[in-house]
Protein backbone atom coordinates (compact mmCIF):
# COMPACT_ATOMS: atom_id res chain seq x y z
CA UNK A 1 0.00 0.00 0.00
CA UNK A 2 1.62 3.31 -1.05
CA UNK A 3 1.20 6.48 1.52
CA UNK A 4 -1.53 7.91 -0.92
CA UNK A 5 -3.89 4.59 -0.16
CA UNK A 6 -2.91 4.56 3.30
CA UNK A 7 -4.43 8.69 3.39
CA UNK A 8 -7.31 7.56 2.41
CA UNK A 9 -8.22 4.30 4.13
CA UNK A 10 -7.17 5.96 7.35
CA UNK A 11 -9.08 9.07 6.84
CA UNK A 12 -12.57 7.19 5.86
CA UNK A 13 -11.69 4.56 8.53
CA UNK A 14 -11.85 7.63 10.78
CA UNK A 15 -14.60 9.82 9.01
CA UNK A 16 -16.99 6.51 9.82
CA UNK A 17 -15.87 6.21 13.24
CA UNK A 18 -16.39 9.82 14.32
CA UNK A 19 -19.58 9.57 12.29
CA UNK A 20 -20.71 6.33 14.10
CA UNK A 21 -20.12 8.71 17.28
CA UNK A 22 -22.78 11.59 15.68
CA UNK A 23 -19.86 13.66 15.12
CA UNK A 24 -18.02 15.52 12.25
CA UNK A 25 -14.67 14.86 11.86
CA UNK A 26 -13.04 18.36 11.23
CA UNK A 27 -9.27 19.83 10.96
CA UNK A 28 -9.66 20.95 15.03
CA UNK A 29 -11.35 17.53 16.20
CA UNK A 30 -8.03 15.75 14.61
CA UNK A 31 -5.28 18.01 15.67
CA UNK A 32 -6.87 17.61 19.11
CA UNK A 33 -6.43 13.69 19.46
CA UNK A 34 -3.18 14.61 17.30
CA UNK A 35 -1.82 16.85 20.15
CA UNK A 36 -2.85 13.89 22.85
CA UNK A 37 -0.62 11.56 20.75
CA UNK A 38 2.28 14.06 20.97
CA UNK A 39 1.61 14.07 24.58
CA UNK A 40 1.51 10.12 25.24
CA UNK A 41 5.25 10.25 22.88
CA UNK A 42 6.28 12.87 25.57
CA UNK A 43 5.25 10.73 28.29
CA UNK A 44 7.23 7.61 27.12
CA UNK A 45 10.23 9.72 26.41
CA UNK A 46 10.36 11.12 29.97
CA UNK A 47 10.15 7.59 31.03
CA UNK A 48 12.64 6.31 28.92
CA UNK A 49 15.08 9.33 30.15
CA UNK A 50 14.01 10.41 33.65
CA UNK A 51 12.23 6.49 34.36
CA UNK A 52 8.94 8.59 36.30
CA UNK A 53 6.85 5.85 35.07
CA UNK A 54 7.34 3.09 33.47
CA UNK A 55 8.91 2.84 29.86
CA UNK A 56 7.48 1.07 27.18
CA UNK A 57 8.92 1.19 23.98
CA UNK A 58 6.06 -0.72 22.06
CA UNK A 59 3.87 1.80 23.48
CA UNK A 60 6.14 4.54 22.24
CA UNK A 61 6.22 3.19 18.70
CA UNK A 62 2.39 2.87 18.66
CA UNK A 63 1.72 6.74 19.50
CA UNK A 64 3.95 7.65 17.19
CA UNK A 65 2.26 5.27 14.91
CA UNK A 66 -1.17 7.27 15.72
CA UNK A 67 0.64 10.29 15.32
CA UNK A 68 1.32 9.80 11.89
CA UNK A 69 -1.86 8.31 11.08
CA UNK A 70 -3.53 11.55 12.55
CA UNK A 71 -1.28 13.68 10.11
CA UNK A 72 -2.69 11.55 7.28
CA UNK A 73 -5.48 12.32 7.87
CA UNK A 74 -4.87 16.06 8.19
CA UNK A 75 -3.49 15.74 4.90
CA UNK A 76 -6.41 14.04 2.87
CA UNK A 77 -8.85 17.13 4.62
CA UNK A 78 -6.61 19.29 3.32
CA UNK A 79 -6.16 17.79 0.41
CA UNK A 80 -2.03 17.51 0.37
CA UNK A 81 -0.38 15.66 -2.57
CA UNK A 82 2.10 14.11 0.35
CA UNK A 83 4.80 12.70 -2.05
CA UNK A 84 4.85 15.86 -3.88
CA UNK A 85 5.13 17.69 -0.79
CA UNK A 86 7.94 15.52 0.72
CA UNK A 87 9.84 15.74 -2.28
CA UNK A 88 9.55 19.22 -1.85
CA UNK A 89 10.36 19.64 1.55
CA UNK A 90 13.10 17.27 1.82
CA UNK A 91 14.63 19.32 -1.29
CA UNK A 92 14.10 22.76 0.48
CA UNK A 93 16.08 21.06 3.38
CA UNK A 94 19.12 19.56 1.71
CA UNK A 95 19.69 23.29 0.09
CA UNK A 96 19.46 24.49 3.09
CA UNK A 97 21.91 22.00 4.97
CA UNK A 98 19.02 20.90 7.66
CA UNK A 99 19.61 17.27 5.85
CA UNK A 100 22.76 15.02 7.38
CA UNK A 101 23.92 13.48 4.44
Amino acid sequence: MNIEEICKEIYRFQEKRISDLGAELTPELVFIHLSEEVGEIARQLVNRKLAIRKYEEENLKMEITQAILDLFVLSEIFNVDLPKAITIKMEEMARKGQILE
